[in-house]
């Protein structure tokens, strides 16, 4: 009795935390600048594009509330045919990115231009220095140019329908984890992962932030057929090896991807003292043989790429400069919890990894003796606000991320100035 206690309260918490972030995630987002009405304390002004977007959810909303006969519509054509008319609505979104990917493409700077230099430099002191420091970005360098020699192409149009790609595909494995687990709620899955691909700007930053999404989505769905399903055993030792293979992947584009394996690790852990959990009976003999080969998999991909990252001769590089973990933790706490240029010359300026270090720990503790407990609490919804405001991972509150020439007329010129930063229409996307 004890045990199914100690699983209802740990299942309670992680509902309540789940929830709760959720909540604040959906607040920060509807709280964001971009659809405030009027002057912002930012200095944002409304776009006409932000003013036409509300409009228009309002007409509907209050169209269908006042009329049964549109409303019958509505019911039947995205409850009762919801199955057909979210795949179609699916279908047409990633037409409408790949349309806009074509007329837009624009160049990208930060970490994202600077692994694109690399395709077609590798004897630049900056771009050296930058991979000196930045070790964590050279798997994704390595792989964008074996994609440019490939194609025979280093283009940002290519890399932006290469990383459009990446993201539905990302998309579509989402959709399947939600088949396996429930048939029914595909529909719903494919609704909500259009909204979010019409409205997600990143799809023309090829970045390991996108990059890494489909590596996540496909070492979960890997997870649910072996843990969550009733497909026979052979399947599932080979999802098991793929998706161990997957997990170590991805750690090497996003570190922080590993994130979601770890709550994953944690949750199964409470489920053990779920006591009356028969289908993990019944099925323990080909979980188990399937967790083998999965860590066995995660083990041996990530030895190799380990290697293949120490021993490339690609870009020369100075390992020994390299920043620690320990200064992104140290750069997560100043300011908006974002970049810090400080910070980051500071890393430069440092020849050692042991001054790095020194720095990045006496830099946390007057961060944290400044702010104290609740500032630091503070601080952490204030940086939750940034990141989750909108859908660009922060890059917003960074200023002239994109440049592009913009036609002087047509509907590429439309599109154009969505992406550049001097244009009202920019904060409206």
């Amino acid at each position: 009795m004890k045990r199914k206690g100690l699983f209802s309260l740990g299942n309670r918490i992680i509902f309540y935390i789940f929830n709760f972030f959720i909540f604040l995630t959906l607040y920060f987002a509807i709280a964001s600048p971009n659809l405030t009405l009027g002057d912002t304390p930012a200095g944002n002004r409304t776009t006409w594009i932000s003013v036409v977007f509300l409009l228009f959810l309002l007409t509907i909303s209050l169209a269908i509330f006042v009329n049964e006969k549109l409303r019958n519509v509505f019911r039947y054509i995205f409850i009762k045919r919801a199955l057909f008319s979210s795949i179609v609505i699916f279908v047409l979104v990633i037409l409408l990115q790949i349309i806009f990917v074509e007329l837009t493409h624009p160049s990208i700077g930060f970490d994202a231009g600077a692994i694109h230099s690399a395709l077609t430099d590798t004897k630049s002191r900056e771009l050296q220095a930058y991979y000196s420091l930045s070790t964590n970005n050279i798997n994704l360098m390595l792989q964008q140019h074996y994609l440019a020699k490939f194609f025979s192409n280093s283009s940002w149009l290519l890399f932006d329908n290469i990383n459009l790609f990446l993201v539905d595909l990302s998309a579509v494995f989402n959709a399947l984890i939600v088949a396996v687990l429930d048939r029914r709620k595909i529909s719903n899955v494919l609704y909500i992962q259009s909204i979010w691909l019409a409205l997600f700007p990143m799809i023309l930053v090829p970045y390991s932030d996108t990059w890494v999404l489909p590596f996540v989505s496909l070492y979960l769905l890997s997870y649910c057929i072996v843990f969550h399903s009733k497909f026979n055993g052979i399947l599932r030792v080979f999802l098991a090896i793929s998706g161990g293979s997957v997990l170590s992947a991805s750690y090497f584009i996003k570190p922080s991807a590993i994130i979601p394996f770890i709550a994953i690790f944690l949750v199964e852990i409470l489920y053990l003292f779920k006591k009356d959990d028969r289908r993990k009976k019944k099925y323990a003999f080909i979980i188990l043989i399937s967790s083998l080969f999965f860590i066995v998999s995660t083990g041996i991909t990530y030895r190799y790429l380990q290697n293949a990252n120490n021993s490339e001769t690609y870009m020369k590089i100075d390992r020994s400069r390299t920043m620690p973990a320990i200064h992104f933790i140290s750069m997560g706490m100043a300011g908006d919890g974002g970049y810090n240029k400080e910070d980051n010359l500071a890393m430069a300026a440092r020849p050692s990894k042991k001054e790095k270090v020194e720095y990045s720990k006496r830099k946390i503790n007057q961060r944290l003796a400044r702010m104290g407990i609740f500032g630091y609490i503070k601080f952490l919804f204030h940086k939750q606000n940034k990141n989750s405001s909108d859908g660009s991972f922060a890059w917003l509150i960074e200023g002239h991320f994109m440049s592009a020439k913009v036609a002087s007329k047509g509907l590429k010129a439309f599109c154009s100035k969505f992406c550049i930063s001097e244009w009202q229409t920019f904060s409206g996307f």
